[in-house]
């Protein structure tokens, strides 16, 4: 039912109530007043004391706000705008964080290790949603545009963009074995795909994927040396002559959508499990498909995953306003951000050993996080 009928009909009832409620009130209003006077002809009884006994002073118990333990382990950099909404990140072959700026912000940014920001707008306004974001073999920064496009930007922040042959909704790219770029496309047709792409900027490739892959999102090199990538309900391997093999997850066991995707240090595809409401998960799959899931305990919305430098892999989980570590055996730990509604997303090892996360709360700010890391 519409809301503006809801509303109505809840007014309706509101002033009917009140209208009997008015009634009820009169009447006995005049049925008392009858028998008040009635009463003042007989005798009037004598008075009983009403004895209302004096409380107990007692403390006032506010609950002590749960400090954040690892709060001095965070720090967190405010983007100067223009600037703002950092999606993904990447460290640059010029030893700079380089990070996409998403949601209307629509630019790339980059914080140079003498601590200098930089904003580089991309046209299109809202239309262009930067996402991911990698390293070329060309030395250039390489990103998808949710907007049918895919782009390059120079050291130097000159900024080039590529229209795909075919209307698709490009989110996830990575470096392929052979030099090339492999962009992961959803389709508004239900035919997602990965394309492959030369660093001159040209398609050379679309290898189609089954309807059932969805949203294809995250992509890395695995290290079989095959492309390894996220689909709605499973996991992705294709090898950079084309051949496809999907690995649907397990129907009815609560698994999520499967989102980000690392190599993690033990040689397995690691991918977080989106899941929209509630706890998340984290799927572990060897290169021959066997897959291990593992709860991430109040944590919920994960976003992003990446190997840290401690022999564990690090995620963001947006909706809890946690960082977390995961082992490779599975145990987790999780890290609550200091500032609220961080909802970090991207998240990598930075030059220095640490982790570092990038925070969009969605108003148009955002934060670059790190988090020390201690062996």
């Amino acid at each position: 039912m519409p809301p503006k009928i809801v509303w109505f009909l809840v007014g309706a009832v509101s002033a009917l109530l009140v209208v009997l409620v008015s009634t009820g009130l009169l009447f006995g209003f005049t049925i008392l007043s009858l028998r008040t006077a009635e009463k003042r002809a007989e005798a009037s009884p004598r008075p009983t004391p009403v004895v209302i006994p004096t409380p107990s002073a007692g403390p006032v118990v506010v609950p002590t706000p749960r400090p954040n333990p690892y709060a001095a382990r965070f720090r967190e950099l405010s983007i100067p705008r223009p600037g703002g909404n950092p999606y993904a990140m990447i460290v640059g072959s010029d030893g700079a964080i380089w990070f996409t700026e998403a949601e209307c912000t629509s630019g790339i940014g980059r914080l140079s290790n003498t601590g200098a920001w930089q904003h580089w707008p991309i046209g299109d306004g809202c239309g262009a949603q930067p996402l991911d974001i990698t390293r070329g073999t060309d030395g250039n920064l390489w990103f998808t545009d949710i907007g049918d496009r895919y782009g390059r930007i120079t050291r130097t922040g000159e900024i080039t963009r590529f229209q795909m042959a075919e209307q698709c909704y490009p989110s996830g790219i990575t470096t392929g074995p052979d030099g090339n770029l492999w962009i992961t496309a959803a389709s508004p047709y239900s035919k997602p795909f990965i394309a492959k792409v030369s660093t001159k900027g040209t398609e050379l490739a679309t290898y189609p994927l089954s309807a059932k892959a969805g949203e294809p999102r995250g992509i890395v090199t695995g290290p079989d040396g095959a492309l390894w990538f996220t689909e709605s309900q499973g996991i992705g391997r294709l090898t950079v002559s084309g051949t496809l093999t999907e690995f649907p997850l397990p129907a009815g066991n609560g698994s999520g959508m499967p989102y980000q995707i690392a190599v993690g240090p033990d040689a397995n595809i690691w991918f977080i499990e989106y899941i929209p409401e509630g706890d998340g998960r984290i799927g572990r799959m060897t290169t021959s498909g066997a897959l291990t899931e593992f709860a991430t305990p109040g944590m919920g919305g994960l976003q992003w995953i990446t190997a840290g430098p401690d022999n564990a892999l690090w995620f963001t989980a947006a909706h809890s306003n946690h960082i977390g570590r995961i082992t490779t055996s599975g145990a987790v730990s999780a890290y609550p951000v200091p500032s609220l509604r961080a909802q970090p997303v991207g998240i990598m090892t930075g030059p220095d050993g640490n982790i570092w996360f990038a925070e969009m709360p969605g108003d148009g700010s955002g934060k670059i996080g790190i988090f020390t890391v201690r062996s």
